[in-house]
């Protein structure tokens, strides 16, 4: 009997815990990024190709885990001359490491809508801890029947941290801000 009621209990806990996977939606999502040039200007680019999914608990609307892929070679200042050069050994090497991850490891409900997002980025073959300061929108019944819920997020990393080390400060400056937004839906 005792084994019985805890059997039951763990199944309401996990009930109550369910999320459901959103599919990022990237015809309404974009991530971008600024860096400092020559100490003067900033050089702004995106990744164009990437995928992902957001759970998120429905009952609650409470965020669970966010876990995304990007191509590396996807990059896209604008120049395709600085580009290949980004996609290059001395930068992404894209040849060698393809794509660019990111996988939640724990997530920490600050507001209704904002939380922390500590997860493993993996670049350039290594792992590294970031935490993501992300604003969930949503979710929402769209017009077209779909679930739709948006995420945000801006964090500014040190690519010297993340093994790309080409390049002194003065040229191509160390802190580099990342922009997420992005939709999803299910």
């Amino acid at each position: 009997m005792k084994t019985l009621l805890i059997l039951t209990a763990a199944a309401a806990i996990t009930m109550g815990t369910s999320a459901e996977t959103f599919t990022i939606d990237t015809g309404h999502a974009e991530i971008g990024f600024s860096v400092k040039h020559m100490m003067v200007s900033n050089t702004k680019g995106a990744f164009n190709t990437f995928e992902g999914t957001i759970d998120v608990d429905l009952e609650s609307k409470t965020l669970k885990s966010i876990e995304g892929t990007i191509s590396a070679e996807s990059i896209d200042t604008n120049n395709e001359k600085r580009d290949n050069h980004l996609r290059a050994e001395d930068f992404f090497h894209v040849e060698k490491y393809p794509a660019i991850t990111f996988k939640s490891t724990a997530v920490k409900k600050l507001t209704d809508s904002t939380y922390e997002v500590t997860g493993t980025l993996n670049i350039l073959g290594k792992d590294h801890t970031v935490v993501l300061p992300v604003t969930l929108n949503g979710p929402i019944d769209d017009p077209y029947g779909m679930k739709r819920l948006g995420i945000e997020s801006d964090i500014v990393l040190n690519r010297r941290d993340l093994g790309i080390t080409n390049s002194p400060a003065a040229v191509i400056g160390d802190e580099v801000k990342v922009s997420l937004s992005m939709e999803a839906t299910m």
